[in-house]
């Protein structure tokens, strides 16, 4: 693989690459349990990865994980009451079982947590405009932060026609397709992670275990019916339309 991270690059080389194809690939995720079986970054994991993957097939650029950004009092399974003291016990955090976080000990409520991340969006948004990135699409690998830049992404797009900017999460790039799918720790969630980052899952942690003794799994199908060969479809067509995606966004932005 050639170089595709923007920050390992010297200046000839981004420069050769940009001319080629101007396209910013940024995942973002947060920290949050998923499963005993999964590294708790899954989601920025997973996206980062994606991305990658499509700035070489592309011919773009990785630009660095977006890591933090979801409110700490809502949106994140520690937070939901009948989840979060078992993964207190599960990662043995006693704060996390005994106290309840409010918005109060963060000193700002959960909207105004979130308007912080919308800033952050605007900015990277606007520095990849400063780069001459014509193209730009982050792919949130935390659903909910979709929703929450989807209103800066629009207005991102309206003001700076010579950038146009994406927000999506990973299914959106293969919609409607039975080869992919979505869910929390579960067989599709362990299947990419399982594809992508090989070091990052312990499917044998699931075995001879029911769902619902899986403390963080969300799911239809369990991660038991997990597989390599899951992943790598899913993935690779998720890849394809990111590349697409990512071509459409360039012949629309103006010069």
């Amino acid at each position: 693989m050639e170089k595709v991270r923007y920050y390992e690059m010297l200046p000839h080389e981004i420069v050769a690459r940009r001319r080629c194809f101007p396209v910013a690939f940024i995942p973002s995720g947060v920290l949050e349990l998923h499963g005993e079986h999964m590294a708790v970054g899954n989601d920025a994991l997973k996206v980062e990865k994606l991305c990658e993957l499509a700035a070489d097939r592309s011919g773009g650029f990785l630009f660095p994980t977006m890591w933090y950004g979801e409110p700490r009092t809502t949106g994140l399974i520690e937070t939901a009451p009948d989840v979060g003291g078992g993964i207190g016990s599960k990662m043995k955090l006693m704060r996390l079982k005994k106290r309840k976080f409010t918005e109060k000990h963060f000193g700002m409520t959960a909207e105004q947590q979130i308007e912080l991340y919308r800033h952050l969006i605007r900015h990277t948004l606007i520095q990849m405009n400063q780069l001459e990135m014509k193209a730009v699409i982050i792919v949130f690998g935390h659903w909910a932060m979709r929703t929450w830049a989807q209103p800066v992404v629009e207005q991102f797009n309206a003001e700076f026609s010579d950038t146009q900017a994406l927000a999506a999460v990973e299914n959106d790039f293969a919609p409607n397709n039975p080869k992919v799918g979505g869910d929390h720790a579960g067989k599709w969630e362990t299947s990419y992670l399982w594809y992508l980052r090989p070091d990052c899952v312990d499917v044998s942690i699931c075995r001879g275990r029911e769902e619902k003794e899986l403390v963080g799994v969300i799911c239809d199908d369990p991660p038991q019916e997990a597989s390599v060969e899951l992943g790598r479809t899913a993935c690779n067509l998720m890849v394809d339309g990111m590349v697409r995606k990512a071509r459409e966004l360039v012949k629309k932005a103006r010069r």
